[in-house]
């Protein structure tokens, strides 16, 4: 069973101009990133996911693949059977592609929804992956709440790791977001610091090692700031920061620091 997705919650997320804030057991929101399909460094990234309920009997489920509109695409319905649902490997078997995108999922009762997304080691030993929880549609940074409402990720410039910074739109209208890097103390970091991303509806992006953009060099405590200059949606967003060498990866959601 397939249902196409409504925007009246999206519609009430905006109309209230919620303060971001994340919330334990909720109906709807995005797991940011998720994937089958190759990487950097020869790795190959899988996402598996459990679904933790207490009085849910059923999720819908979308993938939107990224760089594109995602408006048309249809639900694939998970029936909730216990305390928790699990599903290796969503992309290929729920969705039946590859890719990479975003899932996201809403369901007849409150939920928690965790993710691993993992590659295997270069030696064959085992796996590196990284824990991707879902955020809550109402933790959304949304258009016309400035600087205080933006997005940011804090990270260290540092040779032999690449940082990916993941934006998601989560609204049914194409939106602009603005880019920002600064240094520790507020200064624009040297370099091509600034830079705008268009998203379609319901599309996702990475930029993958987006501090390749900057002057060569070793810098810590970089602030990545990203928000909505265009357009009327909502924005979610992460760093993903891999280990050239092993591909062990950190994750980190985006915050929004301002009231």
């Amino acid at each position: 069973m397939s249902i196409s997705r409504g925007f009246l919650a999206w519609a009430l997320i905006v109309a209230a101009a919620l303060p971001a804030a994340a919330a334990a057991g909720h109906l709807e929101g995005y797991v940011p990133a998720v994937a089958n399909g190759a990487g950097k460094m020869s790795s190959y990234w899988t996402t598996d996911v459990w679904i933790y309920q207490q009085g849910a009997g059923q999720v819908q489920l979308w993938f939107n693949p990224a760089g594109r509109d995602n408006t048309g695409n249809l639900s694939v319905v998970v029936p909730l059977d216990g305390p928790v649902t699990f599903i290796h490997d969503v992309v290929a078997s729920i969705f039946h592609t590859q890719g990479i995108g975003s899932l996201h999922y809403l369901a007849d009762g409150p939920v928690e929804v965790v993710t691993r997304t993992w590659t295997p080691s270069q030696d064959g030993t085992g796996t590196y992956g990284q824990t991707i929880p879902g955020v809550p549609l109402a933790a959304a940074s949304v258009t016309g709440t400035g600087q205080a409402g933006a997005l940011r990720v804090v990270v260290n410039q540092s040779e032999g790791f690449r940082a990916n910074l993941g934006l998601v739109n989560v609204s049914p209208n194409p939106v602009t977001v603005t880019v920002e890097v600064f240094t520790a103390d507020g200064q624009a970091a040297p370099g091509s610091s600034s830079f705008t991303v268009l998203l379609q509806p319901f599309d996702m992006t990475q930029v993958n090692d987006v501090l390749a953009r900057l002057d060569a060099g070793s810098r810590q405590g970089l602030i990545i700031r990203a928000g909505i200059t265009s357009g009327d949606g909502g924005l979610v967003g992460y760093l993903s920061q891999v280990d050239n060498t092993t591909n062990d990866a950190s994750y980190q959601e985006a915050f929004v620091f301002g009231p």
